[in-house]
């Protein structure tokens, strides 16, 4: 063989390991965002359901689920009904900073409180499982909310957190991913009273009707469970007496937090200070 001919063998070589390099990482990606979605319960608010409240298939993303007084929006690919068109960056400020794409403000109860701090890799998985879903044509009327978006200072990029500190990617998790905090604390003038984080006290519509109000979850209240009992409520919405909480919580979403993941959010739930 001619060394042009294995310098070029080579070179084939290098290129194909390259492109299956790439392709693992974009593979990689998806996955995160799509395991982000779920624990996001982007899914959940996204996705129309039935009247028992089990989601639709072939639906899944498409919006049109009535979520705090509007419709959660069509988060599908489709060109014309969804976020087809909509460039990586206008995603991006959708999710962290409340904008659409034509402007328009992104209203509660969607997350931008607590969204706002998600990591630029973690947004970019995000974005690349949401192009990675089929495109569902599903137009969702635009309905005028009662509650004024807050408004916050722009985000423009935001580092992502370091996982083998367990307190802070537990914090990370529940805050800002989960953000289990944004129904488990009482609001002022519209926005998490952060000096009361975790005390619960706002008021939900349950499935099959009825209202429900999210617990206290500080240590004033689950000093007494074990790690153990805090899982099981989470991901099953099992109390430690075997009483089902009000299927309020997406316990089916929970349910596929990564052990290690689920370690680090009840470890920092442990940490949040009591609040009585």
């Amino acid at each position: 063989m001619s060394l042009f001919v294995l310098g070029r063998a080579v070179i084939v070589g290098a290129l194909a390991l390259m492109g299956c390099s790439a392709l693992a990482q974009d593979a990689a990606m998806v996955e995160r965002g799509r395991y982000l979605a779920a624990i996001g319960i982007c899914e959940s608010c996204h996705t129309p359901q039935d009247a028992q409240g089990v989601s639709l298939k072939g639906m899944e993303l498409a919006g049109g689920h009535r979520v705090g007084g509007i419709l959660a929006s069509n988060i599908t690919p489709d060109m014309e009904t969804g976020i087809g068109a909509w460039t990586d960056q206008q995603i991006s400020d959708a999710i962290r900073n409340g904008k659409r794409a034509n402007g328009e403000t992104v209203r509660p109860p969607m997350g931008v409180f607590f969204y706002r701090n998600m990591s630029d890799p973690d947004v970019a998985a995000i974005i690349a499982y949401l192009r990675s879903v089929p495109a569902v044509r599903n137009r969702v009327e635009r309905i005028e909310s009662r509650s004024p978006a807050p408004v916050l200072a722009p985000v423009l990029s935001v580092s992502a957190p370091d996982r083998n500190d367990r307190l802070a990617y537990g914090k990370y998790l529940g805050e800002t991913i989960a953000h289990c905090y944004q129904c488990h604390t009482p609001r002022q003038n519209g926005l998490p009273d952060l000096a009361k984080l975790g005390a619960g006290g706002n008021t939900y519509t349950a499935r099959g009707g009825g209202q429900v109000t999210a617990p206290n979850i500080t240590q004033a209240n689950l000093a007494a469970w074990t790690d153990d009992q805090v899982k099981a409520a989470i991901t099953r919405g099992v109390r430690p007496d075997g009483s089902h909480l009000a299927a309020v919580m997406d316990f089916d979403r929970y349910e596929r937090f990564s052990a290690g993941d689920l370690d680090a959010l009840v470890a920092y739930m442990r940490s949040v200070p009591a609040v009585q």
